[in-house]
């Protein structure tokens, strides 16, 4: 009988430390899924930081790429001709039609915006770029003529073959107008030295 009733004790001794190993063993569980869920909540949302990082990124080079390709329009159009610009009539003018040759919207030394851009009253479209949009225009620097050669040569008028010195402001923006350079539109600047025939 003693045997019966330690055979019976020892069993419920196992059953109870059985039932409690299920237990541990769930929460074990839980805390093991509950940190692969994080895990995985922050692998998500890395990716998707990323994916706006690269976007951003393709955005960004597209602007750049067409305000480059604009820029190089401005100074494509100003040498073709190799002739000295003319300023423009006005705030409404455009700067360059078709193939005719571009006018000059300011002069750089006297400008009131300075050294700034302005790409509200007379521009460019350039061709070819749809979202974004390319704006361009000149601005004129200065002409350099070289002298003669004789002794009186500060008297001399110039000789042929001044080159004239021109900035050329190009932008690139989404926008459906022309915007001030800053976080709608991206700029970019050169200067064009023009040998005049």
């Amino acid at each position: 009988m003693t045997a019966l009733i330690g055979a019976r004790s020892r069993r419920c001794m196992s059953c109870v430390l059985h039932g409690r190993q299920r237990g541990n063993a769930l929460l074990v569980s839980m805390i093991m899924l509950l940190l692969v869920l994080l895990l995985a909540v922050v692998g998500m949302r890395v990716a998707t930081l990323e994916a706006r990082i690269a976007a951003n990124m393709v955005d960004s080079q597209r602007l750049y790429e067409t305000a480059d390709g604009t820029l190089r329009e401005g100074e494509r159009k100003l040498l073709e001709h190799a002739v000295a610009l003319k300023p423009c009539n006005g705030a409404g003018t455009p700067v360059a039609e078709g193939s005719g040759i571009p006018c000059s919207v300011s002069d750089v030394r006297t400008d009131s915006i300075g050294l700034g851009t302005d790409f509200r009253t007379t521009k460019a479209k350039a061709a070819g770029f749809q979202k974004p949009d390319g704006y361009w225009y000149p601005r004129y620097i200065t002409t350099a003529c070289p002298k003669s050669g004789s002794a009186t040569s500060a008297l001399d008028a110039p000789a042929t073959g001044c080159t004239d010195f021109y900035e050329v402001n190009a932008q690139a923006t989404e926008k459906s107008q022309a915007q001030a350079c800053g976080a709608d539109a991206l700029c970019l600047r050169s200067s064009v030295n023009m040998f005049i025939k």
